[in-house]
C-alpha cells in the first residue's frame, strides 16, 4: 500500500507536536531463513526493493513513510538536521520520539529492525534506546546504547545481545545498527556498520501490544531510556535479514 505523503512543516500528523510521555531511566537488560537461497545467500528475490521492508521511515526532514501504510508522528523534543543520506530527526534525550504506527510480529515471526544513529557526547551513560516495540509494560525489543556495557545492544527485558565484536562509539559518527531476530533456534544478532558483532540465545517474552517507536523505550509501563542524537533510515522487516543483506543495507538504502 503506498504510504499518504505529508510534510511535517505543514501536517502535524508528521510534524513536531506535544504528547506529554513519563521518563525513567535504567536499564533493560516466522520462517527460518527467509530470503535465503540453498546456499545461504539472498536470493533472487532478495533485491533493492526487498531491502525497503515492511515499514520504512528515512526521517529526511519529514516523517513520511516510504514503505508501509503510516507515516511517523513526532512527538516531544525532537528538530530535523542533516544526515548520511540527506537528513535525520533530532532528539532531546527526554521527551522526543517519533511513533511509527507500525506493529512487528515478534511473538511468532522472524523479524530485523535499522537505523542509522548518531550518539550526542551526553549520551554516552545509561541506556538510551533508539528502536523499541510497546508492549503492555516495556518494550519487546531494544535497540540501544547500553551506558554499562559501553557498546549498542540489542535487548530484551532480562537479556542484553551486546556488540562485543565492535569498537566503542564515539559520539558524533553515524553508525548503521541492525537487530534480527530467529525465532526456530532463539538466536538474536547485532550488527555494527553491516559486520556482525554480537549474537545470543534468548526469548522475550514480553507480548507487543502497540507500535515500534523511534527514540525511546518503555519500562514500568511509562516511557523511558529516550534517544539523545540523530537517527535516520529506520527499516523494519517481518524477516530474518542475511549477513549479506545487512551488509548491503549498511552501505547503501535502497531504491
Amino acid at each position: 500500500m503506498v504510504a499518504h505523503h505529508h510534510d511535517c512543516r505543514t501536517d502535524r500528523r508528521a510534524g513536531l507536536c506535544r504528547r506529554p510521555t513519563g521518563a525513567r531511566p535504567g536499564g533493560r537488560g516466522g520462517r527460518e531463513g527467509a530470503g535465503r537461497g540453498k546456499s545461504g545467500e539472498p536470493s533472487p528475490s532478495s533485491g533493492a526493493g526487498s531491502l525497503r521492508g515492511v515499514g520504512w521511515w528515512p526521517l529526511h526532514r519529514s516523517g513520511t513513510a516510504k514503505a508501509g501504510e503510516h507515516d511517523a508522528v513526532v512527538s516531544g523534543g525532537g528538530q530535523w538536521t542533516d544526515g548520511p543520506e540527506g537528513g535525520a530527526l533530532r532528539l532531546d534525550g527526554t521527551s522526543g520520539y517519533a511513533d511509527t504506527g507500525s506493529r512487528l510480529d515478534t511473538a511468532g515471526k522472524d523479524y530485523s529492525v535499522a537505523a542509522r544513529v548518531r550518539l550526542a557526547p551526553e549520551d554516552l551513560n545509561g541506556f538510551h534506546t533508539v528502536l523499541s516495540q510497546d508492549g503492555d509494560q516495556a518494550s519487546t525489543f531494544y535497540l540501544q546504547y547500553s551506558g554499562q556495557d559501553q557498546n549498542f545492544a540489542f535487548s530484551f527485558t532480562g537479556a542484553r545481545t551486546v556488540a562485543e565484536q565492535a569498537e566503542k562509539p564515539q559520539a558524533g559518527r553515524w553508525y548503521h545498527l541492525t537487530g534480527t531476530y530467529r525465532q526456530k533456534d532463539h538466536r538474536m544478532r547485532i550488527y555494527v556498520d553491516g559486520r556482525p558483532a554480537g549474537s545470543r540465545e534468548a526469548v522475550g517474552t514480553v507480548k507487543p501490544t502497540g507500535d515500534v517507536v523511534v527514540g525511546r523505550g518503555k519500562f514500568g509501563g511509562k516511557a523511558a531510556d529516550h534517544w539523545k542524537g540523530d537517527v535516520s533510515d529506520v527499516h523494519l522487516y517481518d524477516r530474518e535479514l542475511t549477513p549479506g543483506e545487512v551488509s548491503s543495507l549498511s552501505s547503501r538504502e535502497p531504491g
